[in-house]
């Protein structure tokens, strides 16, 4: 889960505005890689990527990518080009983004200004094309082609009318019944890979799960590569329904014989994955990384106390932090209210009350989270949903995971399970991974990038060595069942 600091520096890394006046016509789109340096006046600049591809009836779709804000394959829900002058907008949960440029074909070179309307951040990004194998930083880990199994192509209706999402089954090549797995991203738009920072986290997985004799099934998000639909505006049910909708296209696909599913979800990806095992009682077993269990209010105080441990912070030294207890009442005043002006004049009330002062610190400690994701997050609560899973269940997390703190989280899974009477519950917590299956240093979030692990293997042997644990118990228990001939 990204904490809204973490949110604003993704925002401040990405994007545009620039109103130019179009004025000539008849100019093609660039094709291909394009890509450019963002700099908002740091020390760091920010890789941008512009992908320009052709599809069906000589439309361009452009995905843009931030991969050290962990954003890829973004989709672009508008391209304009009138001569020399291209506008490209797009958009994820968190706001909508404008890049507006000239092309100068000769030049080779795209000129404009990156630009997040809602917050006025505005950036130039000029782009030139790139071959992206040469920029690549260093991932040992990321499989390639040749690969021992079978590579499918997978196509489905998603959760709600006009979502197609398209992914990759991967498979052993015999066409014996096999155990399945469907992969479940987090927050932010996520592609098929679920790639972050050059990562290619569910890759990695499917590879390791496939070679252990799985079939997975893992997609792009809506309104992510090449699934159709927009990403942003949507929430954690609004992602469940996809997530569902890939549990019964794996059961389905006529290519592999697969008849019991797992799921495995990653960050917010373990909310949706509690949410499909709660409705589908057919889901054979689910696997919670970095896991949630949590409800909004809980998970933020949570992460906001990780994250500023993690900067060195002393637990004595947040406790009594003024700000870390005016966060903590935003939060609960945001849950309480039914909408954003509601929580504004609420907490106001309370401040006043609290230290006296008329002064207005709503756009401090409410404002960032009234955008329509972090409203709805800070009023989910998993716990319905936990307490109707009746599979197992194994949760593995990080110690140094600043953003869904294992030991809180596992503890509100366990609790949660055993109200609906479900003690199949597993839990792993590795001394040194962080939120995203990395061994890590410090857990902060600008630490992925630069790492060159993308999944620590103890993780990955511990899902692999649980998953087929399971599928032997079910074989073991179906054998013993099976009428014997007398």
């Amino acid at each position: 889960m990204k904490t809204h600091l973490q949110k604003l520096l993704k925002i401040h890394s990405i994007t545009f505005l620039l109103l130019h006046s179009f004025v000539s016509f008849g100019q093609q789109l660039p094709k291909g890689a394009w890509a450019g340096e963002l700099n908002f006046g740091g020390a760091t600049a920010h890789q941008s990527l512009f992908n320009f591809s052709a599809t069906e009836g000589e439309k361009t779709k452009v995905l843009v990518s931030l991969p050290s804000s962990g954003m890829h394959d973004l989709q672009a829900d508008r391209i304009k080009v009138v001569g020399d002058s291209i506008w490209v907008s797009f958009r994820d949960h968190m706001a909508s983004y404008i890049y507006a440029a000239l092309y100068n074909k000769q030049k080779e070179e795209i000129s404009g200004t990156l630009a997040v309307p809602s917050v006025g951040i505005n950036a130039p990004l000029t782009l030139k094309p790139v071959n992206i194998s040469t920029i690549l930083p260093s991932r040992p880990q990321t499989p390639h082609a040749p690969f021992p199994y079978a590579v499918l192509p997978a196509e489905f209706k998603g959760g709600d009318e006009g979502v197609i999402l398209r992914g990759t089954i991967t498979a052993p090549k015999e066409k014996k019944e096999l155990p399945g797995v469907v992969l479940v991203s987090g927050s932010g738009p996520h592609n098929r890979d679920s790639e972050q920072f050059y990562h290619k986290t569910f890759l990695v997985l499917a590879d390791e799960l496939t070679k252990r004799r799985f079939a997975v099934l893992r997609y792009d998000e809506r309104g992510v590569g090449e699934s159709s639909g927009t990403f942003g505006g949507n929430f954690t049910e609004d992602f469940a329904r996809d997530a569902a909708a890939a549990v019964k296209a794996l059961r389905t696909d006529k290519r592999v014989k697969v008849k019991d599913v797992y799921v495995i979800g990653h960050s917010e990806g373990t909310l949706m994955t509690q949410i499909v095992a709660a409705e589908d009682p057919a889901v054979a077993g689910v696997v919670l990384m970095a896991a949630v269990g949590l409800n909004g209010v809980e998970l933020s105080k949570a992460t906001h106390r990780a994250l500023l441990k993690a900067r060195g912070l002393s637990e004595e030294k947040i406790e009594s932090n003024q700000d870390v207890k005016f966060q903590d009442k935003a939060y609960e005043i945001i849950a309480a209210a039914p909408d954003s002006a509601t929580s504004r004049v609420n907490f106001n009330k309370w401040f006043k009350e609290e230290t006296g002062s008329d002064a207005d610190y709503s756009d401090i400690y409410v404002a960032p989270y009234l955008n329509p994701w972090h409203f709805h997050h800070l009023h989910f609560d998993p716990k319905p949903y936990l307490r109707n899973i009746k599979v197992p269940v194994l949760a593995i997390s990080g110690a140094k995971d600043s953003q869904a703190p294992a030991e809180s989280n596992f503890s509100a899974i366990k609790k949660g399970l055993l109200a609906g009477g479900n003690n199949n519950f597993t839990e792993i917590i590795l001394p040194k991974m962080n939120h995203f299956m990395q061994t890590s240093v410090t857990g902060t979030y600008d630490e992925p990038y630069i790492l060159e692990e993308t999944f620590a293997p103890e993780a990955l042997k511990s899902i692999g060595d649980w998953l087929e644990s399971q599928v032997m118990y079910k074989k073991t228990t179906k054998a013993s069942k099976a009428p014997r001939n007398k």
